[in-house]
């Protein structure tokens, strides 16, 4: 037998270019040889990257499917796996079945060479590695792989090869955490790559160092996911999963097999007889195997029985979870499980099963106000009112501009408990003791809250502008009538007031701030005096409303309607303070409205305001007091900075918001439902809205408007809520307002209003006669009388308070106290 013909070294080189025939496993290409196996006269090729720079493995090619190939770059030649030519490709050797001369491109000079690779700069890793296979030693450049880790290394953050893959593989995000399979097998490749330089080529770089610092890891990663790489060439990034994965004691009957044998439940029945003994596992592995066969038989059959009641938990499980409502803890129901005999499974157990359940998540204990049905239809009336009303202000915008204007109290606290103080002994810092002689003596300051929204057009879904109208607290700076003293305990536990001048607390004259109680009308005596909201109305607050509206008028050139309104608390419901606000109110063609009952969500106050000027208090009195008790005036200091400071462009936020309330109570006609619904009170109003200034020299937003990449359809689409169509059911009854039509005009509005909004309306407007056919009907009916005071004296004037509204129970009580009266 004659010998076998010599090797070609053209072919069983290591790095030869070669172009494998397709086969009925391949469709071949052209690549580089990887490994040479000249005992099998076979080799292994990887070929050159497709378009999206996945590089290809065959590993073991014949040698019959082999043919020596001169690479030509500058022709973008070669196929990828799949066949798909990327350019005209110069290939040589024989073809299948007949024999042909080689085809060579002669290579291009040096120097256009050079020219090329300097225009040609790679663009990635990728272009790198395909630039490397062309690189020549003698041109007198680095190699280009060497060359890109070295830049980066010294240019770039760690891990930037993790942001090349991500552009290059066009990924939706950059990958983090472990390497998945494309980088795993990049920085195979790459390593592959450098190590097989000779050490001459390499001088001068830290290849490994490099390349660690490219992919954020260190150099024995590199090494490792290298060797694992070349062991095993179908790499993925998937990490080893048990087999028994997904699976628990009580659902899958091979693992309670596994898990209750003769020995564990030797185990639960030692340590169930025997609480609190510090048994280990192999003590008892021990013990249990000294016994006999006979001995271990009743453990085999308890085994037996607990494997069925476990196999039962999961309807014990659900039972006790459907008693409880969830409120139980999963000790209790390890207890409730077990019985009197030994333990099933412990509470960590019990706690993987429940929450791998669907929709399995936890909440916590969430206090709403009660609705009654009663609370709820007054709810849905005020939530159509308020649509009806911003509805016909919207069609009237281009002459009348109406201003909401909301207020109410709020006690601040000289000192709120914190749960998540920092304790940091490094830098001294160390948390405050307070001592009080009771929580409820800790000192506080009810404060009244008067503020304004302007909404752009009349339309809340454009933005506006939010003013501050006033904020005062519920009481006044009287004299001290004679000398107080401190309070000194002595050592048997009683106390006194011993007038020594070191005791003093405030001399008798000395001007100080006394809390009283918030009333409607009532001023009090001499002796106790109390905080009249008829007299801060009179003093104040209807002053501030009426220079608002002169300042707008002037800004805007349009009349200014101003519709206030506040809550059903008892100082609010008075009789002399609602007669005295309605007849100022109608004088001036403005409209008066309370929230309805038990629904503090319908306030800006209430829902945003207060709770935010109270975290910037506390954060106010750890800059400014080193979270020491705030006392007197030190507190009402604090809440005159909070309130100044407050962004108007978040308060304008809170009555955009403020009107998606109004449209969820809409959805659910009057009910709350959407309140209890996760992130439901997130109505996408920071999406759709930025801060705006009054001025271009303003530093500081006066409130927000539409984003002006935004439509209107834009706007409607991302926010939560959407409002209801008014009309519909005047349009659905031939243009007639019914008896039961729930949005009828003259139900929902004061005469004054409905007067205004038909007065200053467009005749061709196409929805003016829902509001003109609904003012007809209240002149006809002469109902606007109870409305008209313009003609009246005081004596003559009354209102129909039979019908008192549901005051707020918790806004019921409002008495006041002086705090430094306790001390």
């Amino acid at each position: 037998m004659p010998p076998p013909p010599p090797i070609s070294r053209d072919i069983f080189s290591m790095g030869a270019c070669v172009r494998v025939d397709a086969s009925t496993t391949s469709k071949g290409g052209v690549g580089f040889v990887s490994a040479v196996h000249p005992e099998d006269r076979k080799v292994d090729v990887k070929y050159n990257e497709n378009a999206t720079g996945i590089t290809n493995f065959s590993p073991f090619v014949d040698e019959g499917r082999l043919h020596a190939h001169i690479y030509a770059p500058w022709d973008d030649t070669g196929t990828n796996r799949s066949g798909r030519r990327r350019g005209a490709a110069v290939v040589s050797g024989r073809r299948r079945g007949a024999a042909a001369t080689a085809v060579v491109t002669p290579p291009p000079p040096p120097r256009a060479v050079v020219g090329s690779r300097k225009r040609n700069r790679p663009k990635n890793i990728y272009d790198t590695l395909t630039a490397s296979t062309t690189w020549v030693q003698a041109l007198g450049d680095p190699q280009p792989v060497l060359k890109y880790l070295a830049e980066g290394k010294e240019n770039k953050d760690a891990g930037w090869m993790r942001k090349e893959v991500k552009k290059a593989c066009e990924l939706p995000s950059t990958p983090i955490g472990q390497l998945k399979s494309p980088e795993k097998r990049l920085l195979s490749r790459i390593h592959t790559t450098v190590t097989t330089l000779t050490p001459s080529k390499t001088k001068g770089f830290n290849t490994l160092s490099n390349h660690a610092h490219a992919w954020g890891t260190s150099t024995r990663t590199i090494q490792r996911i290298d060797a694992r790489t070349l062991a095993d060439p179908l790499l993925t990034a998937s990490r080893k999963e048990r087999t028994d994965a997904g699976t628990s004691i009580f659902t899958c009957q091979a693992r309670r097999e596994k898990v209750f044998t003769q020995l564990d439940y030797y185990k639960r029945w030692i340590r169930h007889n025997n609480p609190g003994e510090p048994y280990n596992d192999s003590d008892l592995r021990s013990a249990f195997e000294l016994l006999s066969e006979e001995e271990k038989v009743p453990y085999s059959h308890a085994a037996v029985s607990l494997q069925q009641k476990a196999a039962n938990a999961p309807d014990d499980i659900g039972e006790l979870l459907r008693t409880t409502n969830g409120s139980i803890s999963r000790s209790l129901l390890s207890e409730k499980i077990r019985g009197d005999g030994v333990m099933v499974a412990n509470k960590n157990t019990i706690r993987s099963y429940v929450m791998s359940l669907p929709q399995s998540v936890y909440q916590s204990t969430k206090i709403l106000p009660m609705l009654t049905s009663q609370t709820k239809t007054k709810r849905f009336f005020w939530a159509r009112g308020f649509h009806i009303l911003w509805y016909g202000a919207k069609l009237v915008a281009a002459t009348v501009q109406v201003v909401l204007v909301q207020s109410d109290e709020k006690w601040f606290y000289s000192l709120v408990v914190r749960q998540f103080l920092k304790c940091i002994p490094f830098f001294g810092c160390h948390p405050v003791v307070h001592g009080v002689h009771h929580k409820n003596h800790i000192g506080k300051v009810l404060v009244f809250v008067m503020t304004a929204f302007m909404p752009t057009g009349n339309d809340f879904e454009r933005g506006g502008q939010s003013y501050k109208l006033l904020c005062t607290r519920a009481g006044a700076m009287v004299e001290a009538v004679r000398d107080s003293y401190k309070r000194v305990y002595r050592d048997d536990g009683t106390y006194h007031y011993p007038q020594l001048p070191a005791n003093l607390l405030r001399s008798a004259g000395d001007p100080y701030f006394k809390s009283m109680e918030i009333t409607g009308s009532n001023e009090g005596t001499d002796k106790e005096p109390k905080f009249s909201l008829l007299k801060l109305f009179k003093e104040e607050g209807m002053p501030a409303m009426d220079a608002l509206a002169q300042q707008l008028t002037t800004c805007t050139g349009k009349r200014i309607v101003m519709v206030k309104q506040w809550d059903n608390a008892t100082p609010h419901m008075c009789k002399d303070l609602k007669k005295w606000m309605k007849k100022e109110f109608n004088q001036r063609g403005w409209e008066l409205r309370n929230q309805p009952p038990n629904s503090p969500i319908t306030n800006t106050k209430d829902s945003a305001m207060f709770p935010s000027m109270a975290k910037m208090l506390t954060a106010y009195q750890g800059v400014h007091n080193g979270s020491h008790y705030l006392q007197g005036e030190e507190l009402w200091k604090g809440i005159q900075h909070v309130y100044n400071n407050y962004p108007l462009d978040t308060l304008s936020r809170a009555y955009m918001h403020h009107a998606q309330i109004a449209n969820a109570i809409v959805e659910c006609e009057g009910g709350d439902e959407f309140a209890t619904a996760s992130r439901s009170l997130h109505c996408g109003v920071r999406s759709v809205v930025h801060p705006v200034y009054e001025n271009e020299q303003a530093t500081e937003p006066c409130g927000v408007e539409i984003r002006e990449c935004l439509t209107a359809v834009d706007v409607e689409t991302k926010l939560r809520y959407k409002k209801p169509v008014v009309t519909k059911e005047y349009q659905d009854a031939l243009n007639l307002h019914q008896d039961d039509h729930l949005y009828n005009p003259g139900n929902h509005l004061s005469y004054n209003l409905l007067d205004t909004l038909v007065q200053e309306m467009d005749d061709n407007e196409f929805d003016y006669d829902y509001y003109q056919d609904a003012f007809n009907t209240m002149v006809e009916d002469e109902d606007w009388e109870v409305f008209s005071v313009a003609s009246r004296n005081d004596e003559e004037f009354d209102y129909d308070d039979e019908e008192e509204e549901e005051p707020d129970p918790d806004c019921e009580s409002t008495n006041g106290s002086d705090p430094e009266s306790l001390i």
